[in-house]
């Protein structure tokens, strides 16, 4: 009993020595002795389980697993302003494959699997995603309906696909193609003659031209340089939808250090408009702000900006302070910039990965009806 005891003893001893000995490998890092996922990404052991908190107003509060895979060759270290990093590193955006599903207070469900990276020295770029989802939200009126809160389910299949080259390799402008289609069934919860013609199986279909400059200096936590893009194209039931109408879009991030190592600043810029023989009304544009609820505001045509600071408190820590404001109009001659909508907020930010300059942290944000608070990992400007 005493040696087995013993035996015992000795192996929790070497496990729990052993556990302690690898989180320290993987998940500190030596410079500072701080938390850091670097190692554990670099490691290449698999897929990295990331639990997700979803804070979108539009869709209530819920929660997801993803499993994401980094593909490639360890990045090179960021330094703390981030202006030297991933220079000349041509790894950069990372390869990354990524599973997940989430669900959500209201009961909306998605399944997706999605894959990112660029290839032959940044010469190509792909995005890639599949996915099957329920969504609910509220739509607010137009398109035959009266101002007002109409609760409706969107759910099918989806599938979005994007290629882009760079013309010359030594200039970081992209052209390409995407394609999105959606196979979505409509199904409003109140069953009047007013929503009867919104409510059905609809097709989306649609091609866009893109080109695109980006030379920020790190896709996740940029602190430096631009990335602008315009996509013009077509919906088409040649191209597997259900209606004919067209699409533009452009947006425009622009990031600069002010205070070396200390005070970054982003501004945003984002328009898009869609026209033609009928646009269904989930696909009109919308004002995208933090504090305000996807669809909220919707129409045509919509224009936003924003700017986002962040201070480099101590160490890995930082805060932000972020404002934005929208428009939407029928036309773009209408817009009336006397109608705004404007929200903005604060939160923090932690160096969760310096070898890839990946920060994450909370932000809390007040639009013109409500407050909402948003898990935000690397830029909230993704897209």
């Amino acid at each position: 009993m005493k040696k087995l005891i013993l035996l015992l003893s000795l192996f929790f001893t070497f496990h729990i020595g052993y556990s302690q000995s690898m989180f320290q490998k993987y998940f500190v890092d030596s410079t500072d002795n701080a938390i850091d996922v670097s190692n554990f990404l670099n490691a290449g052991f698999g897929f990295l389980p990331v639990p997700m908190v979803i804070t979108e107003p539009a869709v209530g509060f819920g929660g997801g697993l993803a499993g994401i895979y980094f593909h490639g060759q360890k990045k090179k270290k960021v330094t703390s302003d981030s202006t030297k990093s991933f220079e000349n590193n041509k790894d950069l955006p990372p390869i990354l494959t990524a599973a997940a599903a989430m669900y959500t207070s209201n009961g909306t469900w998605v399944t997706m699997l999605a894959h990112q990276g660029s290839y032959h020295n940044d010469r190509f770029r792909y995005t890639g995603a599949i996915g099957y989802m329920s969504i609910n939200l509220k739509y607010y009126g137009g398109q035959g309906l009266e101002a007002g809160e109409y609760s409706f389910n969107m759910k099918g299949f989806l599938t979005f696909q994007e290629f882009l080259f760079r013309i010359n390799k030594s200039v970081p402008f992209f052209m390409g193609l995407n394609y999105i289609y959606f196979n979505n069934n409509i199904t409003f919860d109140d069953q009047t003659p007013e929503t009867a013609p919104l409510q059905s199986e609809t097709n989306l279909g649609g091609m866009n031209v893109v080109a695109m400059w980006d030379n920020r200096n790190n896709t996740f936590t940029p602190t430096k340089g631009v990335m602008t893009a315009t996509e013009f194209g077509v919906f088409d039931q040649a191209l597997g939808g259900d209606n004919d109408y067209m699409n533009f879009s452009h947006r425009t991030y622009f990031y600069q250090p002010i205070i070396k190592e200390k005070l970054f600043s982003g501004f945003r810029l984002n328009y898009e408009a869609k026209w033609g023989d009928y646009v269904p009304f989930y696909e009109l544009p919308f004002v995208t702000l933090r504090g305000i609820p996807a669809l909220r505001y919707q129409d045509h045509n919509a224009l936003v900006g924003e700017t986002e600071w962040r201070w480099q408190v101590f160490k890995r820590w930082s805060a932000v302070g972020f404002v934005g404001v929208g428009y939407t109009a029928p036309k773009i001659q209408e817009f009336d910039f006397n109608q705004s909508r404007v929200a903005g907020g604060l939160g923090f930010r932690y160096l969760v990965a310096s070898d890839y300059g990946l920060h994450a942290g909370i932000d809390v944000a007040k639009g013109p009806e409500i407050w909402a608070w948003y898990l935000t990992i690397g830029s909230n400007w993704f897209r």
